[in-house]
């Protein structure tokens, strides 16, 4: 049996959390035409232009030791909807940084075809600053 949208995002979370996402079996949980939207970027089109997002990504979660957490899953057939926090292990000032966001999962044939999240971008900017 295939696993269903929600199944597949949890693996995502889960490697996220162990710092993979720039790992092979990351990437296997993605048709290769998916599209994956991050809000700080246009939509990323294809398995080939996703791996080099991927691997940035990794880079950001192990620099600022990040944990996701799921606080609502919400499924139904090829779909899924996700609240999500985000903690960094990583003292910004005398106080970690978390926010909280929402993503948009649909699957086709066992793997993530369409990937959208949804947060203040504006977080990040202001650690840069």
């Amino acid at each position: 049996m295939e696993p269903t949208a929600a199944a597949l995002a949890e693996k995502l979370r889960d490697a996220y959390n162990n710092f993979a996402a720039d790992e092979p079996e990351t990437l296997d949980l993605f048709s290769q035409d998916v599209v994956y939207t991050d809000p700080r970027f246009p939509p990323f089109e294809g398995k080939e232009a996703l791996r080099n997002y991927l691997q940035q990504l990794a880079g950001e979660n192990r620099a600022l030791q990040v944990a996701w957490e799921f606080t609502n899953l919400i499924s139904e057939g090829e779909h899924a909807a996700v609240e999500w926090k985000v903690r960094s292990g990583v003292d910004f000032g005398g106080k970690p940084l978390e926010f909280s966001g929402a993503a948009f999962f649909r699957a086709r044939a066992g793997k993530i075809c369409y990937y959208r999240g949804y947060w203040d971008t504006s977080i990040l900017q202001r650690l840069m600053e």
